[in-house]
């Protein structure tokens, strides 16, 4: 759409940083203005009115606004990290928090930034000068359903700052881990060149960005102090417990299940005595490799694409595509923990072990009636779906960790299992 908008209490302030600090609005150099100060662009619009009032009266309301929604709205506002009487009202304000939602659309992103960056030894939020912000996340988790922080030291404010990206849609947190190559074809093609042929951004590109997808140790540190401990702090995905014994691949075989008729597939089975909670193959888990949200999209659409008529266009690249379409789902586990669907694979035997809830699983919690073979694809059971939390350091800064466990490399044995040739050991777990 190109429009811009920006909403601003003190007309005064945008005057004089206008005459005082004009290379901050200075648009000369950029290609494609048509004005000396980014002000004056034909593209862009001020109105000078209280940011807070200008959302709830014209977004209040889900569905019963006629303006236009924004895709991306960035909020510098008063810093919710102080303990100011009007910064707790304001950000204690749920219809403010709901009209920024209302605004977006449904792939919309909200940038705010949160105050300065935190300190290992820093109480969480709620605890310390910044609960302000705590009630403001507490809001903004309600409406958004994947938010992430990041620390930039560019900022000159004497120190880093923190920033918090929301995403309304949890499928468009793909877009936040993107890989390198993909951000810097993004950024060719969406940023405005410079017509003295300068760099366009001083402090940014892609390898920034991916910096950007790891939160601070600190802010890790702070999250889990929190009064009430979040599960997911407890060391299950950032340490692996020594007292727990890792068994090695070598207990354990892989050969065809009897158990399931038409069904039957490979399976692994106890050659020795397994102890019962041991982890099998923790080692193994560094070893699996993982088709990306983008992989696995170009694989499809290749596979898959037809032209107008229906027809399959690309005979060639199906042919060749045909093995890797049927191997990655069947020996794989798909998860959509980045945003899309993307896949991991164990490698060496542990390929066969099973991820289903056909009755033959090797690993997964399959407590339900519902398996892979019953189970309704349009709605199904919560225990299938697996979604990354809405906001936590500790699943961002563990990622390929989790990605991993929540496929079940890392498997911990719920049952004591003899070793033996009998259908009845084949190892069975609990997904990681």
């Amino acid at each position: 759409r190109g429009a811009r908008l920006m909403v601003e209490i003190d007309e005064e302030l945008v005057e004089m940083c206008e005459e005082y600090l004009p290379e901050w609005s200075d648009c000369t150099d950029i290609v494609g203005t048509d004005a000396d100060s980014c002000f004056d662009d034909s593209r862009a619009s001020v109105e000078f009115e209280d940011a807070f009032k200008w959302f709830i009266d014209r977004f209040e309301d889900y569905g019963s606004s006629t303006e236009e929604k924004f895709d991306v709205i960035i909020m510098d506002a008063l810093d919710p990290d102080r303990l100011v009487e009007i910064v707790g009202s304001l950000y204690k304000e749920n219809a403010f928090i709901n009209s920024l939602s209302n605004a977006l659309t449904e792939e919309g992103v909200l940038v705010v930034q949160i105050g300065g960056s935190e300190s290992i030894a820093d109480p969480p939020d709620e605890m310390g000068p910044g609960k302000d912000t705590a009630n403001m996340m507490e809001a903004l988790q309600s409406v958004f359903e994947s938010m992430h922080e990041y620390d930039e030291g560019h900022s000159d404010f004497d120190a880093p700052w923190t920033y918090l990206v929301c995403f309304k849609d949890s499928i468009t947190r793909a877009s936040w881990y993107r890989n390198a190559a993909e951000i810097d074809i993004e950024l060719h093609q969406r940023i405005a060149g410079k017509e003295s042929g300068k760099p366009a951004l001083l402090f940014f590109d892609a390898p920034t960005m991916i910096s950007y997808q790891v939160p601070s140790r600190a802010k890790e540190a702070s999250y889990c102090r929190k009064e009430v401990k979040p599960w997911e702090c407890d060391g299950y995905y950032s340490e692996v417990n020594p007292e727990i014994a890792n068994i090695l691949v070598s207990h354990v075989e892989a050969r065809k299940s009897t158990r399931m008729g038409e069904y039957a597939d490979r399976g692994l089975f106890a050659s020795q005595d397994t102890p019962e909670s041991s982890n099998l193959d923790i080692n193994g888990s560094a070893k699996a490799f993982h088709v990306l949200p983008s992989t696995w999209s170009v694989i499809e659409d290749l596979y898959y694409s037809k032209d107008d008529g229906g027809v399959d266009k690309g005979a060639f690249a199906k042919e060749k595509l045909s093995s890797v379409v049927s191997f990655v789902p069947g020996y794989g586990c798909g998860a959509k923990i980045l945003g899309m669907l993307h896949y991991a694979i164990d490698l060496g035997v542990m390929t066969f072990c099973n991820h289903g809830c056909n009755d033959m699983h090797n690993i997964g919690d399959c407590k339900n009636e519902s398996t892979e073979i019953n189970a309704d694809l349009d709605r199904p059971p919560e225990a299938f779906v697996n979604k990354a939390p809405v906001y936590s350091p500790v699943f961002d800064r563990h990622l390929r960790q989790i990605i991993v466990m929540a496929v079940g490399d890392y498997r911990p044995i719920v049952t004591s299992i003899k070793g033996s040739s009998s259908e009845k050991n084949q190892t069975s777990g609990k997904k990681g």
